[in-house]
């Protein structure tokens, strides 16, 4: 009981604490306190360190922090890659589309080309992509029989044309040298989507005037040439019988209003007669 008592009035006792110069022994600085204050203190200097650190490592992200983990999962690496494949996929089809424009606008024909009818392209598991058809196109197809001829091809690979327009084919399609037909029709008359689709491209050149070109998916597209007006704009949904533009005479390549029409299948233009039927 006497060591308890001996060191807690040592530890009250008032002592004098001071720095002085080594050289001289002259006090620099001093200070008066008991030990029990002085031990106080440094207990709350160490524990508020201890506590600034943490706080330090914390906001920083450090180990076991929880917050901006630097470890990447395997997970996260698989879902990036994934993506990355998508992205690079998407901006091939975009290159493709791109490319398939420019020719089409250029009236470039592939030379190496072997289609010359939708007859000889036919996928056999083209008909495991299709979707069933839409009451409105259920509703154009009875309409627009009479346009439409069947010959030997498979209905369920190859899709139900609608004629743009009704006249008389003035130019065939020539393979290597007139990948589409012109089609002599009635002025302002209305030219309408063949198939349903997005627009792809709808605009002015010198050369064929106004263009209005659909994407119909499955790698088809539909080309119309010299009208007077286009209907829609780049981007626009179209269903099938749609007015898409207004027969007419403008471009250079051209001598009297008509309607210059292409089909194409996987960037090769192909015989829109053997599928259509332009003739009234």
């Amino acid at each position: 009981m006497g060591f308890w008592k001996n060191l807690v009035e040592k530890s009250r006792k008032s002592l004098k604490y001071s720095v002085s110069d080594p050289a001289n022994f002259e006090e620099v600085w001093s200070f008066t306190s008991t030990r029990i204050r002085v031990v106080s203190l440094l207990v709350v200097l160490i524990l508020a360190s201890g506590f600034g650190m943490s706080y330090l490592i914390s906001a920083m992200g450090g180990p076991g922090s929880g917050k901006n983990d630097m470890t990447i999962e395997r997970k996260q690496l698989e879902e990036q890659f994934e993506l990355i494949e998508t992205l690079k996929d998407k901006a091939r089809m975009v290159d493709q589309k791109e490319a398939a424009l420019r020719k089409i606008l250029r009236g470039e024909v592939p030379i190496n080309s072997d289609l010359d009818s939708l007859a000889e392209v036919t996928d056999p598991d083209y008909g495991s992509i299709q979707t069933k058809p839409s009451k409105s196109e259920v509703t154009v197809s009875k309409k627009v029989k009479d346009d439409m001829r069947t010959g030997n091809r498979s209905d369920a690979a190859i899709p139900y044309f609608k004629s743009p327009v009704k006249g008389v084919v003035s130019d065939s399609y020539k393979r290597g040298s007139h990948p589409g037909i012109d089609v002599v029709t009635e002025k302002n008359e209305t030219i309408k989507a063949c198939l349903s689709g997005t627009v792809l491209y709808a605009g002015f050149t010198r050369q064929d005037g106004y263009i209005v070109i659909l994407d119909h998916g499955n790698g088809y597209s539909s080309v119309y040439k010299h009208a007077r007006k286009a209907l829609k704009k780049t981007g626009d949904r179209v269903q099938i019988g749609d007015p898409v533009a207004i027969v007419g005479n403008t471009g250079e390549n051209t001598n009297g209003p008509h309607l210059h029409f292409e089909l194409w299948y996987n960037q090769a233009p192909v015989n829109p007669e053997d599928y259509i039927t332009f003739t009234r």
